[in-house]
């Protein structure tokens, strides 16, 4: 239904149709375009993000494994287990006075060696006293329950109480267990209460009061705390796998999102950036593309409709002069077109000056039939003539031949006669493949001709199996190999050159070889030959020629490789198809022979 009413739509109608398809197609490109380029910045803000987040988790997990290897430290440390142990036995006043002042001076000695983001190091032994070093813990009752119930339930293990509305710090929390002997009996608690703000600044280049790296826990914010909207922390949800990014509207901006999990830790690392300031001008440069197209539609549409008239109108004024050629009145219309019309140098334009000449040539080859016996007896005489010059040189070396044959000048009579077939074969176009059989007997031919040129010098060898002439080949492949072997073989030496032609099986392909025993080339020059840039001496067929025409005869598989090296001569091997499988067969069976 639909082609049928586009084919009787007028031309006029096809045109705007075809403009406005077009355009649609053109605005359409653009604005993938436009979102691809979108995308394409999405992952390079993800990337440069993605590296500012590795870098920042890196370090910032790097912080926290020291610390978990510092608390380790403290609670397998041979003077606190002694303390601790003696606490548990002994609790006089005296005795637990100075077991804690010990445990006190041990502490100092770890941590004074530390990071100076540990804000305070707390250690509760069995009978509930604080030893500390640094800060005083003042935390609600409930926080303190919750850090001495995660640390029992971590059995030894590192645990993480994060920053809250009692105690900013993020805190350390571990159970220490008797070592010596191996009872890993619970003999006191340690807690780490570290200033994360702190660590991040110093070690991920980052300031708390505008950061835009954010650490959650599952749903609580790890830093930095208290410094956003409760809006954006609430938003930040992580995505499938260990990292990503997406495009989210947080408190009310379009935010660009890239998140990365700590393989240590299992926190989230967010780094948050302003979507629409980045692509500010992008969204500026897509709502004028808008305005431009929607201008652009207009302006087309106006084009269109008078561009489409201004073809139709000579079209309808053709019609008009062919319905009155249609009643056969010739005589009256010749006054009609003789009026001048608006002269179009277009397509239109020559056709209405053409349709015009047509009618005048009609009239003419109406009143003057022999008009066409004319062209028919000039189309026989060209035809006859394309014939004279080949026959007449044919003609002329037969008489040669013959008369050298009288005289007794052999050698006369079979180089014309070589000759002859060359030239024959070289012009005829009858068939553009030949069995390789045809093949060798213009090689025949032209190796008769050169061996009276070069006499004892050239030592020619052909050596290929009778089951291989039943081969297809592209006519004249081996000659101008056999030519340029000559030339560049044979030419440059002063004693003879050994030139061969023989064929094997390689590869499951028929391989045609020609090699000369020449002085060879450079491999250098051997890729200039491959690749077109040597210019050859004469006007013959090159070897680049040679591998189109067998590659356009029998597919890209086949080709011409050209192997040499300086003092070792030049081989050509010409890869052709094998034969059919039941001559395949008795061709190896010969080979074995």
């Amino acid at each position: 239904m639909i082609m049928t009413a586009y084919r009787k739509l007028s031309i006029k109608m096809k045109m705007f149709l075809m403009i406005m398809f077009m355009m649609a197609f053109i605005i359409i490109l653009a604005f993938a375009s436009l979102y691809y380029t979108y995308s394409v910045y999405d992952k390079q803000l993800f990337d440069k993000s993605s590296r500012l987040l590795n870098l920042s988790s890196s370090t910032v997990d790097v912080e926290l494994q020291k610390l978990e290897a510092l608390s380790l430290n403290m609670i397998s440390d041979t003077q606190i287990q002694r303390a601790l142990k003696s606490l548990l036995i002994d609790d006089s006043a005296y005795s637990s006075f100075m077991e804690r002042k010990k445990i006190t001076d041990r502490l100092w000695e770890h941590i004074s060696g530390a990071a100076r983001y540990v804000q305070s190091v707390h250690l509760i032994d069995s009978t509930g006293r604080v030893n500390k070093y640094g800060e005083t813990l003042t935390v609600s009752r409930e926080k303190y329950d919750r850090m001495i119930e995660a640390a029992e339930q971590a059995n030894g293990a590192v645990r993480w109480l994060y920053p809250d509305d009692d105690d900013p710090m993020l805190v350390m929390v571990r159970q220490v267990r008797a070592y010596e002997p191996m009872t890993l009996e619970p003999v006191g608690i340690l807690f780490l209460r570290i200033n994360i703000e702190r660590l991040v600044e110093e070690y991920a280049g980052m300031d708390s009061q505008d950061s835009d790296i954010i650490l959650k826990a599952g749903s609580e914010v790890v830093y930095p705390y208290r410094q956003l909207p409760e809006a954006v922390t609430a938003g930040l949800n992580p995505l499938p796998g260990s990292g990503g990014y997406e495009v989210k509207n947080l408190d009310g901006r379009e935010i660009f999102l890239s998140q990365k999990k700590s393989a240590y830790t299992g926190w989230v690392y967010y780094n948050m950036a302003s979507y629409d300031e980045i692509f500010e001008r992008i969204i500026w440069l897509k709502n004028s593309l808008i305005v431009v197209y929607l201008i652009a539609i207009l302006v087309v549409l106006a084009l269109g409709m008078v561009f489409a008239r201004s073809l139709t109108r000579p079209i309808r004024q053709l019609i008009s002069q062919m319905k009155e050629v249609q009643y056969g009145d010739l005589e009256n219309i010749d006054a009609n077109l003789s009026i001048p019309t608006h002269q179009h140098m277009d397509e239109l334009g020559l056709l209405q000056r053409t349709y015009r000449l047509m009618i005048t040539h009609i009239n003419t080859l109406i009143k003057e039939n022999y008009a066409s016996q004319l062209v028919i007896k000039e189309t026989e005489f060209k035809a006859l003539q394309a014939q004279i010059n080949p026959h007449f040189l044919y003609n002329a070396l037969d008489s040669i031949h013959w008369l050298a044959k009288k005289n007794r000048q052999e050698q006369i009579s079979s180089m014309v006669l070589s000759l002859g077939y060359l030239l024959r074969s070289s012009i005829s176009f009858k068939q553009n493949i030949i069995t390789l059989a045809e093949e060798l007997e213009i090689v025949s031919h032209y190796i008769t001709i050169q061996t009276y040129r070069f006499r004892q010098r050239l030592d020619f060898r052909l050596d290929v199996p009778a089951p291989y002439l039943e081969c297809a080949i592209p006519k004249l492949t081996l000659q101008p190999l056999l030519e340029n072997a000559i030339q560049y073989g044979l030419e440059p030496q002063v004693g003879s050159c050994l030139i061969r032609v023989y064929a094997e099986i390689s590869g499951g392909k028929l391989a045609l070889i020609v090699e000369d025993h020449g002085p060879g080339m450079e491999p250098e020059y051997v890729e200039q030959v491959l690749r077109g840039e040597v210019k050859t001496r004469g006007t013959g067929i090159g070897l680049l020629n040679i591998r189109e025409r067998v590659r356009l005869a029998f597919g890209e598989e086949y080709d011409v490789l050209l192997e040499s090296n300086p003092g070792l001569g030049t081989r050509v091997t010409v890869l052709l198809p094998p034969l059919s499988p039941g001559k395949e067969e008795k061709l190896w069976e010969d080979g074995c022979e």
